[in-house]
């Protein structure tokens, strides 16, 4: 058996009252801990499985870690400086002023990783509570939960819904947090994102590579039936049906389309045509194949396409000062991001029309000149013999193949609408397409980048079953996402913490 060896903080007679409170909890905490050597040893002789030790262990030890932080509290002190406090002015042409101190203490529950403690300050006013030096000494947030608490609530949130980040940290911790409040606390951290992402460095240019690449797509974020527009009704509204169906075309949900963007750096890839199809057909990417470097993601749901376009420009400028690197922009062929681009980005802007956009237009001809469950082996030759031709640069060859077959199949309807649109598809985007050009200078073509920010900053977090959301909440999320998944999240919640902190007890440390 292990001895209980007896260990108390000692300090030099007599004892102020914060270190007889500091003392009490620490000799509660002690406490908790032999208890638990000896419910370890217990263990050890029953042959208990690890687990549930293991679970034990970390129970108590969230018990000691809330007695040594009830323990720093108590020797902090309330906060006492004297019968007035100095705070300083709304601005610097106003006076300090001298805020008496009030009669009473007041409490503040303060909710941290350990569980629920309360903090006894003094505080100053004029017959109401105006400041407190305990929040100011302490660093105390706005609310009552604590900064680590929120950091990893935050974590969770940014993954999961709400209500199951709540149960996951409350399994572990054993805290409570309503939703109403997680979700208050995601919009207020979100709205130091855009001034930190202002502030962030640029990347050191050693580890930047010679193409800057930007990239831009859209996305769809379900909102609720209050945020969206009326609709325009052209008739007298019929009475609403006692089980509603929905009409041809009409959709469960309606969307609101979020912008986003990439930006990033990598080395040239030269290839071939061959190489292409191998990779895209086949399925055989290339061992060398390069990683983009220092990306960064972004989506504007609230402002839209402008305020993307303005970051992204930004970006351009910020990454790119002397122009002395090759800017590529990769979209799709939406006619509005091509209008932002030649808006905001610099006139030498290298344009590529994505080609598994491309690759889509292709399939779906396909589909209207091969039957779909007989001709899958045709229809791929038939893709992969015009992909190669389009990679080549070829592309009015493509189009009139794909017209002339039209007609000589003698398509007619959806069939044949869907070869005209896919061939004024190729026709719009011609200048955008020299792929053979691209290849040849080791450009990336492909806008895979942008796409899988679309699938996990938005579609993989906003889209989940049953999810609807208010503007403001949904940019809030898309802000605080696109930090995490930037590998941004540390040094973001050092900036936030900083922020709140100024804004909360900055006048009483400028009086000070």
């Amino acid at each position: 058996m292990l001895a209980n060896t007896v260990a108390a903080v000692k300090f030099d007679l007599p004892l102020t009252p914060e270190q007889k409170a500091c003392s009490t909890k620490i000799d509660q905490g002690l406490k908790i801990f032999w208890n638990l050597v000896e419910r370890m040893q217990h263990a050890a002789d029953q042959q208990q499985p690890i687990h549930q030790v293991e679970e034990i262990l970390f129970r108590d030890l969230l018990g000691i870690g809330r007695c040594l932080l009830q323990a720093f509290v108590g020797l902090a002190g309330t906060g006492d400086v004297g019968p007035t406090l100095t705070v300083a002015g709304e601005s610097r042409s106003e006076p300090d002023q001298e805020l008496p101190r009030l009669d009473q203490r007041y409490q503040r529950p303060y909710l941290s990783i350990f569980d629920e403690i309360t903090i006894e300050r003094t505080c100053y006013g004029h017959d109401r509570v105006e400041a407190a030096p305990l929040d100011a000494q302490l660093h105390l947030p706005q609310r009552q939960y604590s900064y680590l608490l929120q950091k990893w609530l935050g974590s969770f949130v940014v993954d999961d819904a709400h209500a199951e980040a709540i149960r996951k940290l409350g399994t572990i911790l054993g805290v409570k947090i309503t939703v109403k409040a997680s979700e208050d606390l995601n919009r207020e951290q979100a709205s130091d994102v855009e001034v930190f992402q202002d502030r962030l460095p640029v990347p050191d240019v050693a580890e930047e590579g010679p193409l800057l690449v930007v990239t831009a797509d859209c996305k769809g974020v379900p909102l609720v039936r209050s945020a969206l527009p009326p609709d325009k009704a052209t008739d007298t509204p019929l009475p609403a049906p006692a089980n509603p169906r929905r009409g041809k075309g009409e959709k469960a949900n309606k969307k609101k389309m979020a912008a986003v963007g990439a930006v990033y750096t990598i080395k040239p890839f030269v290839r071939t045509a061959d190489d292409v199809i191998e990779e895209v057909m086949r399925k055989k990417a290339r061992e060398r194949r390069p990683s983009p470097q220092n990306k960064r993601v972004r989506a504007e749901l609230l402002v839209g396409k402008a305020a993307l376009f303005l970051w992204l420009a930004d970006e351009v400028i910020r990454r790119n000062p002397q122009g002395s690197k090759p800017v590529i922009f990769l979209s799709d062929g939406e006619r509005a991001l091509h209008d932002r681009q030649s808006e905001y980005l610099p006139e030498n802007t290298i344009c590529v029309l994505d080609l598994f956009h491309v690759m889509e237009r292709l399939w779906k001809v396909a589909w209207c000149f091969f039957e779909e469950t007989t001709q899958k082996r045709a229809a791929h030759q038939w893709v992969e013999e015009r992909l190669k031709r389009l990679l080549e640069g070829k592309v009015d060859s493509v189009i009139r193949g794909m017209r002339y077959q039209a007609t000589q199949r003698g398509l007619k309807g959806p069939k044949r609408k869907t070869v005209q649109a896919a061939a004024e598809y190729f026709e719009g985007n011609r200048d955008r397409m020299k792929y053979d050009e691209y290849l040849a200078a080791g450009y990336p073509i492909g806008s895979g980048v942008v796409e899988g920010a679309c699938r996990h900053l938005v579609k993989d977090r906003m889209e989940r079953t049953g999810m609807r959301w208010l503007p403001s909440g949904a940019q809030a999320m898309l802000d605080l996402r696109a930090t995490y998944l930037n590998g941004d999240w540390d040094d973001f919640w050092s900036f936030h913490v900083l922020q709140e902190d100024e804004r909360l007890h900055g006048k009483i440390r400028e009086a000070g």
